[in-house]
């Protein structure tokens, strides 16, 4: 037993042992550099791309980036937004400045190509206040508020986009600019209250506007066939009994056939 253990430590101590060992030693870490060299070539481990920033670009744009980059894209959403063009890139997935291997799919948001209607609802007679809740509540613009002299202040008077009138049920663009004609108060000016009797609904409504009243109530009588060619026979204030009336008043009129002589 002795003599084997000192047959061993005997043979540990030669040349060909060390010499064995060495070359063993060598073979393993050429072996595994090798394998890290295969790995990382295969990989392309120092083969990355940096992601630029595609927010606001039009999908065509960001898809020939894309190509040249050897990645590829995926849209995933389409979204509204009145802010940026259709077909422009709103999120990406990796965020610009992330760096991706090639053939790395991209995930992208697109703004939506039709816009997102709604309904317009009805602001005139509501508060201020309310209107211009209503209007963020189904994503419309609160746009211009002109104020007029009216009794009813604060008060919706109209509601318009492009300087016309929009009735409520009409189905508007998210993000469309509605303009509002708001009452403001009666005001401490007095003007002339003019006579309009015998005048048709049209040409009384424009003599009030010249002189900066309102129109009220339009009441027309059972003997009216024809709007267009009834005439006034009462107004409300009357002109016999104030002949001055403050500026944004409302003036209520009633009106009768041309050929009656009904009161």
């Amino acid at each position: 037993m002795e003599n084997s253990n000192n047959s061993w430590l005997s043979f540990l101590l030669t040349k060909s042992f060390y010499k064995n060992l060495s070359f063993s030693l060598i073979t393993v870490i050429v072996i595994v550099l090798s394998i890290l060299l295969v790995l990382r070539f295969y990989t392309r481990h120092d083969d990355l791309i940096e992601l630029p920033d595609f927010s606001g670009m039009d999908i065509q744009e960001t898809d020939s980036i894309l190509s040249e980059k050897s990645l590829r894209y995926i849209v995933i959403d389409s979204v509204f937004n009145t802010e940026l063009a259709p077909h422009s890139i709103i999120d990406q997935d990796p965020i610009a400045g992330s760096f991706v291997k090639e053939d790395r799919r991209i995930y992208l948001t697109i703004v939506a190509k039709r816009k997102k209607q709604v309904v317009m609802p009805r602001l005139v007679d509501l508060s201020l206040r309310r209107a211009v809740s209503k209007l963020k509540a189904l994503e419309l613009s609160v746009g211009n508020l002109n104020f007029v002299p009216d009794m009813a202040k604060n008060a919706v008077l109209k509601q318009t986009i492009d300087g016309k009138e929009v009735e409520s049920g009409t189905q508007v663009f998210v993000g469309t600019q509605v303009d509002l004609v708001v009452g403001d108060g009666l005001s401490d000016v007095m003007v002339n209250l003019p006579n309009l009797n015998g005048l048709t609904k049209e040409d009384a409504e424009i003599l009030l506007q010249m002189n900066s009243i309102n129109l009220g109530l339009v009441l027309f009588n059972s003997s009216v066939k024809d709007s267009a060619t009834a005439v006034v026979y009462r107004q409300r204030p009357s002109a016999e009994d104030n002949t001055m009336i403050n500026l944004g008043r409302n003036v209520d009129i009633y009106l009768t056939s041309n050929n009656s002589t009904d009161e």
